[in-house]
């Protein structure tokens, strides 16, 4: 195993444990609902991590993209986790409607968990893609 794939193992474990660590504070989110959320999206997406990181040498990613879509894949997963972990504590709901039904945030609240959750769902999005593009050629 590369010393990546054991940072990217690392991550997921911390991910991981923060997903469960959620778990303790969601009923004192402002909206619980997106706090389950949180806590649902940090704990999959720290096993996806781990999950990685162990199949990470049979992948066909060439050396020159690795270091760029692990760091990608693993910054875009804390982004991610905050953001929906910010959306659950302010109460923002624009990002994600359906969870967050019937609460609502300032406007600049609203923005920073958007931005959160969208620009970490897109860098992710194409680092898998780019993972998949590499494996699958």
């Amino acid at each position: 195993m590369t010393d990546l794939a054991i940072i990217l193992g690392k991550a997921g474990v911390l991910l991981f444990t923060t997903g469960l660590f959620l778990g303790f504070i969601l009923a004192k989110m402002r909206n619980p609902r997106l706090g389950l959320s949180a806590h649902l999206t940090t704990v999959q997406t720290g096993a996806i991590l781990i999950a990685l990181a162990l199949f990470w040498q049979y992948l066909e990613v060439p050396a020159a993209w690795t270091a760029f879509l692990i760091y990608a894949v693993i910054v875009s997963s804390y982004v991610l986790t905050a953001g929906i972990a910010l959306s659950g504590i302010f109460g923002a709901s624009k990002a994600l409607p359906i969870a967050g039904a019937g609460h609502s945030a300032s406007k600049s609240r609203e923005t920073i968990v958007a931005l959160l959750i969208y620009s970490s769902s897109l860098v992710m999005a194409l680092a898998f893609i780019g993972i998949s593009y590499f494996t699958l050629s």
